[in-house]
């Protein structure tokens, strides 16, 4: 802690970097919630049942989301090592593996969801209802799996090398096409068809053609020298070396953060033993949190992606300062964060209008959110 707020020249240089990094990310990230959040809210003056579906089908999502990042984590990790160096041709090498890797991953979350829904439905709810609904949502949604999983590498490599603003621009436009497609979808407007929770997954996928077709595009067309433009020549050049490297630093990465997920779904699993008002309340609830807790992990990014970069660049002593500096950042950020979601709990329980009967949960979630912030 101690000279964490000092503004030395050293310092000054952290949190210039820092804040060049961390802004776009956090907007970035600020938009990939506001997502989730926005499709709740519309979503729940359609009753608990709708909000359940959507719930049951984003937990499933967060399974494959969070696998994803364990990937593209492992990658940013190499990415930005790599970037330290000026070594643009393992840079592609990598990228390109972890686009495979990727794709691969989101076809074993894409084919059970389109094949067998059901099976995984009942892993929360036996709710004819929610069945259909949930059914509904994942028959159009899961077709944006695969292009979730291509987006997010380019965007996590681009915050590797430096250029976080990519893939917080192609969120913004791809959050307004959510956003104006759920108003049109789900209610009826824009002289558009009423879909109810088909009209939301319609949107979402919309939303994520638009984000793919412009970091693609920017990529490969718009700016054709770009360090992430891996070809069928660098794939040719992965080997065994090369692939066993990456598996041994990545795997870990991947697994710690799969665990997780599965630890979390766990809680929408038990929560759902309580009937599909419970299973509404946790969606509420972990959407919204996810929103407030998202500062210290875009910090977490930006720390992944600083350290990376002075590793790379065999500034062993200063790479060791910023860890210590980014350890306080971040739990200061959770206790602030904490704080702001209990305070904030009358507000969001009219944001999301909840129901009298779902409140005192919905409550109890928060504040237990807020408490252990910090920590998590």
């Amino acid at each position: 802690m101690q000279g964490l707020f000092t503004l030395d020249d050293d310092n000054k240089r952290f949190y210039r970097i820092l804040m060049s990094l961390c802004i776009p990310i956090i907007i970035q990230q600020l938009i990939s919630t506001s997502v989730n959040v926005i499709d709740t809210m519309m979503i729940s003056s359609l009753g608990e049942t709708s909000v359940a579906s959507i719930g049951v089908a984003n937990q499933f999502f967060f399974l494959f989301n969070m696998s994803l990042a364990g990937i593209t984590g492992g990658a940013g990790v190499f990415i930005s090592q790599f970037f330290g160096k000026g070594d643009i041709s393992n840079i592609r090498k990598v990228t390109g593996f972890s686009t495979i890797l990727a794709l691969v991953l989101s076809l074993v979350f894409f084919i059970p969801a389109l094949l067998i829904p059901t099976k995984i439905i009942n892993i929360f709810s036996y709710d004819p209802e929610v069945i259909r609904l949930c059914t509904e949502y994942f028959s159009i949604v899961v077709f944006c799996y695969p292009l979730i999983a291509v987006s997010t590498v380019f965007s996590m490599g681009s915050r590797g090398v430096r250029n976080p603003k990519l893939g917080m621009v192609c969120s913004s436009v791809a959050l307004v096409v959510n956003i104006v497609l759920n108003y049109g979808l789900i209610f009826g407007n824009l002289g558009l068809p009423m879909l109810g929770v088909k009209g939301a997954a319609l949107a979402t996928v919309a939303a994520r053609v638009i984000e793919l077709i412009l970091i693609v595009g920017y990529v490969y067309f718009a700016k054709k020298d770009y360090i992430l433009r891996f070809s069928l020549v660098d794939l040719k050049r992965l080997d065994c070396t090369f692939i066993n490297s990456f598996l041994s630093k990545s795997l870990p990465i991947f697994l710690n953060d799969s665990a997780w997920a599965v630890g979390t779904v766990l809680y929408s699993v038990a929560y759902s033993k309580a009937g599909t008002s419970a299973i509404a309340a946790s969606q509420i609830a972990t959407s919204t949190g996810n929103f407030f807790i998202m500062t210290a992990v875009c910090i977490a990014i930006g720390a992944s992606i600083m350290l990376g970069n002075e590793l790379g660049a065999d500034h062993l002593d200063r790479a060791v300062t910023y860890a210590k500096k980014f350890s306080a950042l971040v739990f200061i950020a959770g206790l602030i964060f904490g704080a702001l979601l209990i305070v904030n709990i009358p507000l969001l329980l009219k944001i999301f209008s909840v129901s009298d009967v779902l409140a005192p949960d919905i409550t109890k979630i928060f504040i237990i959110m807020g408490v252990l912030m910090a920590l998590k």
